[in-house]
């Protein structure tokens, strides 16, 4: 998905244009707008001067390197010991929350990710100080969040961030002052941010999800609590490698592991890391571990129905991701704690033996279940009964398959085993760091070792051109013209063909489209989302302008091929008024409509078409992502079609030489745009342009001048730049530092 928008965005960045309208999927829907695009993320400038695939690599190897350096910085804040603070950092960079996003191409998830870290630092210190630096630190830090593509993950670290200040709000005084300075980052970020949020929030509102995703649909994706055992292992179910993943929905979004030393040194820091450096991080850790196991708890329910913002997402386990900030951080306090020179307490190094041996008889009864020592029956039904969730996406037939029973039992078994090894060898060491201090290093080399071979072993590769069809590109090549096509074998390649898709693949689909796509598949168009499942090609399609399907059939592809589709400008004199969406489909549905010869439109024109055996020309005369500049000569008035999706933010204007002063853009057959046109030449001027940007625009060029001028104000006086509510007599609190 996102190789093709890097490589659209991009090119049009680096040709001068700033792409706000993407041509190339849905039948064309806002681009910048989609939040995903991240056009305006600083780093993606890393997209502007190396080619694709190094762009790609280069920006996952900085924001996982970043990711660690913030944390680090966060422990190192913390007063923790710089053995420690790497420790937390590296389980942060390689802890499947995060590492296994790069196994699913989620760009602008890792960006977004990146900068969490840096948002409770801020938090932190602006509670410790009340220096303007630290909210000028926080707003930076959000404001790359917002920036980086990924709103659910803003929206999840700012749900994660008013928990943490909510709990250390118990502890400071001033309690206004502090949420106060909370506040401000949140706010301070936005505007800083507007020229990517103020559009974003205006395709949001014409989106599917612009009313709330249903119960069903949010709910979707909720962390499942078997999905602990990968505590012990990312692959107890599976690796979607060597064996499918047969736990319930995406092997990448479902695993929680941290690393086993890394969960044990936590649990060593929540019984005896020092309250004021734990900072509630058992509480946050287990709260965010509630969020993520969403339906599977009463919680998600609540949540859903009276907080904001929770029924427009789905995927509640990527709370997995900010529960795993405050696990490494309790990781590097218990790590700290025994650095300082405090030993390991015997009864804790057998409770790790006993825990080691314990998961070691598990692997092995395991393993003799798989090779059918001991009765295998209870394991057949275990991962059929996953099945019969309806949230595992591995097909049936794999179910009923010995083989497969077999190489999932001995893939569990195996993982069993690592796990079991691993705590044998932390026991080792707890035991014998009592009497040689130093191999206490050597428990901190151990964590990184074990999270980064279980990262490793989760990074595939894969070639670009490898993700071209030779059929698909056969067939454009031999075809030319202004068409569409649906492809539903790569989604999203027309942005690199630049030839049109019907449809695509992304979260952010205009509601009237997905409405009408789901009503052509005979569904109800209130069931819309993201998601389509296409099963016939309809005639209405080729109002669309689609004249090729590309269909994945028993490893081949099928190719469905209509000639007679509509072109881009049309000419209609017979139009009616209809307002109701049922209504206008039923009357699309009909045989008797022909797209060629009738619109439908939901309000009275401003200019009333008259019926002539002449309708006149029209003609594109220029035309980018984001604008048609188009001529026509009309010997009486008419609706002119343009067979491109409708979104709000479609205005045209006259062109010199215009005999038509006024233009007005209206929805047309429910999904695409109609302009009315009086009887005379006509110069005009079709272009995408939201007032949202333009306002978010100056927005951000006023704030970004503002927060330049205080940082360099904070700056020129110092460290001791302060805020004004802090009283005249009041020294900041100073952390303590333990080396």
């Amino acid at each position: 998905q996102f190789a093709y928008w890097r490589l659209f965005g991009f090119n049009e960045l680096r040709q001068g244009n700033l792409p706000l309208w993407n041509p190339y999927v849905f039948s064309g829907v806002p681009f910048l707008g989609g939040f995903q695009s991240a056009l305006l993320y600083p780093l993606n400038a890393l997209f502007l001067v190396l080619p694709l695939s190094k762009a790609i690599n280069g920006t996952i190897a900085l924001h996982v390197f970043l990711l660690g350096l913030l944390m680090f910085l966060w422990t190192s804040y913390r007063g923790l010991h710089p053995v420690a603070g790497l420790v937390s950092a590296a389980m942060v960079m390689f802890c499947s929350p995060h590492f296994l996003q790069i196994y699913a191409g989620h760009l602008p998830h890792l960006c977004t990710m990146t900068w969490a870290p840096l948002v409770f630092l801020s938090i932190d210190g602006f509670l410790d100080k009340r220096s303007i630096r630290w909210l000028l630190l926080g707003i930076f830090a959000v404001a790359m969040q917002i920036l980086g593509g990924y709103p659910q993950h803003v929206f999840y670290t700012g749900v994660a961030a008013s928990v943490y200040l909510g709990l250390l709000l118990f502890k400071t005084d001033r309690k206004l002052s502090a949420a106060s300075g909370f506040f401000a980052i949140y706010a301070g970020a936005c505007l800083l941010a507007a020229m990517q949020l103020l559009p974003g929030l205006q395709v949001a509102a014409e989106s599917v999800r612009s009313q709330g995703a249903s119960y069903e649909f949010a709910s979707r994706f909720s962390f499942p609590p078997e999905n602990l055992l990968t505590l012990l292992n990312p692959n107890f179910f599976g690796n979607d490698g060597t064996t499918a993943y047969w736990g319930r929905f995406y092997y990448w979004e479902m695993s929680f592991f941290v690393g086993i030393t890394g969960l044990v040194l936590a649990i060593c820091g929540f019984f005896r890391g020092r309250p004021a450096t734990r900072r509630f991080s058992t509480i946050m850790a287990l709260v965010l571990l509630v969020l993520a196991l969403g339906r599977y708890t009463p919680v998600f329910h609540l949540l859903y129905s009276y907080i904001p913002g929770f029924a427009s997402f789905r995927g509640s386990s990527k709370f997995l991701f900010q529960a795993s900030l405050f696990v490494a951080m309790l990781s590097g306090i218990g790590l700290d704690h025994i650095i300082q020179g405090n030993r390991i307490r015997r009864h804790a190094a057998y409770i790790v033996l006993a825990a080691g041996l314990m998961v070691g008889v598990g692997a092995i009864l395991l393993g003799y279940v798989a090779n059918g020592i001991l009765p295998e029956q209870w394991w057949r039904q275990l991962l059929y009964r996953l099945y019969e969730t309806g949230e595992s996406y591995l097909p049936e037939i794999h179910y009923k398959d010995a083989a497969f029973l077999y190489q999932a039992g001995m893939t569990a078994a195996k993982s069993l085993a690592a796990a079991a090894a691993t705590l044998l060898l932390l026991a080792f060491l707890f035991f014998a760091s009592r009497k040689h201090h130093k191999l206490t290093y050597i428990i901190g080399l151990l964590a990184v070792i074990e999270l980064f071979v279980a990262a490793r072993a989760s990074l595939p590769t894969f070639h670009l051109a490898s993700m071209d069809s030779p059929v698909v590109k056969k067939t454009l090549a031999e075809h030319s013209g202004d068409y569409r096509v649906l492809n539903l074998v790569n989604t999203n390649v027309s942005m690199a063909t630049g030839t049109g898709d019907i449809w695509g693949y992304d979260s952010v689909v205009l509601k009237r489209y997905a409405e009408f796509m789901t009503f052509t598949q005979g569904l109800a168009p209130e069931q819309a989302t993201q998601y389509v499942a296409f099963h016939r090609f309809h005639r209405l399609f080729k109002m669309l302008r689609c004249r090729f399907a590309f269909v994945p059939a028993k490893g081949k592809i099928g190719i469905v091929h209509e000639n007679d589709v509509m072109p881009r400008l049309v000419l209609i004199q017979n139009y009616q008024v209809v307002q109701d969406r049922d209504a206008i489909f039923e009357k699309m549905e009909s045989d008797a409509f022909d797209p060629r010869n009738q619109v439908i439109l939901e309000r009275q024109p401003s200019i009333t078409p008259v019926f002539s055996a002449e309708k006149g020309t029209v003609s594109i005369a220029d035309s980018s992502t984001d604008h048609l500049s188009i001529e026509a000569f009309l010997p009486n008035p008419a609706i002119l079609l343009i067979t491109d999706v409708y979104s709000a933010g479609w205005h045209a204007g006259p062109l010199a030489g215009s005999s038509q002063k006024v233009y007005e853009v209206m929805p047309a057959n429910y999904i695409l745009q109609a302009i009315p046109l009086s009887k005379g030449n006509h110069k005009l001027r079709l272009e995408y342009a939201p007032k949202s940007f333009q306002i978010g625009k100056w927005i951000s060029i006023m704030s970004l001048i503002i927060y330049g001028s205080l940082t360099g104000w904070s700056v020129v006086n110092g460290r001791g730049a302060s805020l004004p509510f802090r009283r005249k007599d009041e020294k900041p609190k100073q952390t303590v530092f333990n080396r």
